[in-house]
């Protein structure tokens, strides 16, 4: 039995259902949206919610951002996506919110203001202390249940995440089911070989990762790419050049050093780091053995062996989980290991990926549906793998406790 309830354990139809999605997407100066991609994954909930009355809660952007707006092109694209109606409401929960939610008949959409624009919800506070504020009392006695399917803000303690669950019984939607079953099966590594394939620059979330991981007993192998590898190449007291070293102590990763030297002792033969690079020489790709590194070029992708090698380990696992570009991917020349790290994973038996980089990386490459899953949250896909425990998913923990006893 799962230890939070979803849309399977509620009666739906003509009920009054309030959900917080995430539909926070790039947009042009005139305000049109640029990509939908998020609005797409919330799909299959609201379809399951075409007999209720839908009451959407989502933000755009942050105070301060030139696409700091309001969420009306946001109801428009839900429309057509529905091919129904999805009425903006250009309020919170105010008098017009609230007179709007109680006319609703049994199949109405409702996407209200930008929750954002209330300064009450960019505060992280304990769901207990959200419950009190005016937003959860306003809105909250209109409403028979609360579904919570932004995965990708659940790892912040916003109120419109954890508050309403305190004074609703709560569910996940299909999005937030769906993310959450797959990333346990990446953690719980059940399925062997399985892999991690771990690189872009934040090598502090990476470490705590593999940390993870090898903690939890599941994973097999984890290959390191990007500053990721830099930094555990250094662990293992290779020169990596002057220049690399330098960006490594710019980011403040002079302390991960030491970690990554001691995930290495405790699991030898596990983390695989690449055996060359590719630098960038003015522009130009020179690929060189990892001894071989001058002290003045910077590593910008790993190098052909390491892609032969990576790659064939990825197609030949069961499991297999990604999360940021082996090198600086939006430049042509260093672009070659993401790619084919990411081909390859297509060829896995199940492939899980996570991060905005990555994500991106996939969607650029069209390799988006033979993926088995790819997370629509980044900073949330790495503090769940991390095992750090969300803030949204605890929240609806506790509301499946408060039900069931």
């Amino acid at each position: 039995m799962k230890d939070y309830l979803t849309l399977d354990d509620f009666p739906l139809d003509n009920q009054r259902i309030l959900v917080r999605v995430d539909v926070n997407s790039p947009m042009d100066p005139d305000g049109t949206i640029l990509d939908d991609k998020r609005f797409r994954g919330h799909l299959p909930t609201l379809r399951d919610l075409e007999e209720a009355r839908v009451v959407l809660l989502a933000h755009q952007s942050r105070a301060g951002k030139k696409d700091f707006t309001t969420m009306e092109a946001h109801a428009r694209k839900f429309s057509q996506l529905l091919r129904r109606e999805v009425t903006y409401v250009d309020d919170i929960f105010g008098t017009r919110a609230r007179d709007s939610i109680k006319a609703m008949r049994s199949g109405d959409v409702i996407l209200l203001e930008n929750t954002r624009f209330y300064s009450e919800e960019n505060i992280s506070r304990p769901a207990e202390e959200h419950a009190k504020s005016h937003m959860v009392r306003g809105l909250a006695p209109l409403f028979d249940l609360f579904v919570n399917d932004a995965f990708a803000v659940s790892h912040r303690s916003h109120l419109s995440v954890v508050g309403f669950t305190e004074n609703l019984p709560s569910a996940a939607g299909r999005l937030m089911e769906k993310e959450i079953e797959a990333l346990d099966m990446g953690v719980r590594g059940n399925e062997h070989p399985s892999i991690f394939v771990l690189g872009g620059t934040k090598a502090d979330d990476s470490i705590k990762v593999i940390a993870n991981v090898f903690n939890r007993g599941g994973v097999d192998q984890v290959l390191v790419t990007g500053v990721v590898a830099t930094v555990f190449q250094m662990a293992a007291g290779t020169n990596v050049g002057e220049r690399n070293r330098d960006f490594v102590a710019g980011l403040d990763y002079s302390d991960q050093v030491s970690i990554a030297k001691d995930l290495m002792d405790k699991n030898p033969g596990k983390i695989v780091v690449p055996r060359d690079v590719a630098l960038d020489q003015d522009g130009e790709r020179l690929d060189v053995a990892m001894e071989k590194i001058p002290p003045d070029l910077q590593i910008a992708d790993i190098g052909l062996e390491t892609i032969v090698d990576f790659s064939k380990r990825i197609r030949e696992a069961k499991l297999v989980v990604l999360n940021g570009t082996a090198g600086i991917f939006e430049k042509e020349k260093f672009s070659l290991g993401t790619s084919e790290i990411l081909k390859a994973a297509t060829e896995a038996d199940f492939s899980i990926a996570g991060g905005g980089h990555t994500s991106a990386a996939i969607e650029e490459l069209g390799l988006e549906s033979r993926f088995s899953h790819v997370s629509t949250g980044g900073g949330a896909s790495i503090s769940y793998l991390s095992g750090d425990r969300l803030p949204g998913i605890e929240a609806l923990k506790k509301a499946a406790q408060r039900l069931r006893t």
